[in-house]
């Protein structure tokens, strides 16, 4: 695309209706865009950021990069090609991110495929179906986390059971952390429409231990159903060669590729990032990985049981702040 080019207003709408789709962390969508002809910068809103569980932005720009990666489909979509520099400019370290778009090609992009997906993946809270994964769809799964230069760390039996230790430790310590209790009022529960994760979409409370992360855990949660979950779920964790902002970004649009491929084989996941949200239990994933990978997600993956409940998201105007 010409570099005098400007996006339509209906591409743009199409291009950050479909970045808004991407999951973060709370669903906080800590994300801002600036166009300028072909060129769309992803910057981080601070304001959208937790400073008690995520101190140094890494979920944050895991988040991020989920949105670039649904602007690539979507602009595949609408048959541009795309490039991206992290942190492209030292001057303004709130850009993350800059796509640029090439010029329409037919046929459109291969990512465009996973167009139909954007609006059917979503993050689900409640019991998986005991239904194996078959060797087929994993292999899809591993695909799309290396084509983003990523890479899934299926966990054995043995894996798992240590994870599971790590979980119970942290989600012990978190109910005694304030901060962090304070932080999720602000995002979880109740009645919410825009941002944040709503008491309908938290899925049922476990009746027992559970490979499940009970975001409302340490606070009132009345309307909630209890259940018991699966006790094997398939268990993977989305790890990096390397630890640096990029890396973060590069997790974000593995993250999302794998979550849309999945949605295509109506396999859906949540996320058991507690463990990475903590130095020390992060260190220990990381052993438990091998110890030369980074863990930057914890994913439980499967087909659902039951429909799980959406939370909403905010229109893309109240993201975008400038268009040359």
């Amino acid at each position: 695309m010409n570099a005098t080019t400007t996006l339509t207003k209906d591409e743009v709408g199409i291009l950050l209706t479909a970045a808004t789709h991407a999951p973060s962390i709370h669903n906080t969508q800590p994300w801002r865009f600036e166009i300028r002809g072909p060129v769309i910068d992803v910057l981080l809103d601070r304001k959208r950021t937790l400073p008690a569980a995520d101190p140094a932005g890494r979920a944050a720009r895991i988040g991020i990069g989920a949105a670039v990666l649904n602007i690539r489909v979507a602009a595949a979509m609408l048959g541009h090609e795309s490039s991206i520099a992290p942190d492209p400019d030292p001057h303004h370290p709130e850009v993350v991110a800059r796509i640029f778009l090439a010029d329409r090609t037919t046929p459109a992009p291969p990512l465009a495929r996973l167009y139909g997906e954007l609006r059917r993946r979503h993050t689900y809270r409640g019991p998986m179906l005991d239904q194996i994964i078959a060797a087929r769809v994993l292999e899809r799964l591993d695909e799309a986390a290396r084509a983003e230069r990523a890479i899934l760390h299926w966990l054995d039996a043995g894996e798992a059971s240590r994870l599971g230790e790590l979980l119970r430790r942290v989600d012990d310590t978190e109910l005694h952390d304030e901060d962090r209790l304070h932080e999720r009022l602000r995002w979880i529960g109740g009645d919410r429409s825009g941002d944040g994760i709503p008491e309908s979409a938290l899925g049922p409370v476990p009746a027992r231990a559970a490979f499940v992360r009970d975001l409302s855990a340490g606070f009132d949660s009345p309307h909630r159903s209890q259940t018991v979950f699966e006790q094997r779920p398939a268990l993977a964790v989305l790890c990096t060669p390397q630890e640096d902002t990029a890396a973060w970004l590069r997790a974000g649009m593995a993250l999302e590729r794998v979550l849309l491929v999945g949605t295509s084989y109506d396999v859906t996941a949540s996320f058991l990032n507690q463990v990475l949200e903590h130095s020390t239990p992060r260190a220990a994933v990381r052993e438990l990985v091998g110890g030369r990978l980074w863990p930057q997600m914890v994913m439980r993956i499967g087909y659902p049981a039951h429909p799980g409940h959406e939370s909403s998201r905010r229109d893309w105007r109240e993201s975008f702040d400038q268009w040359f």
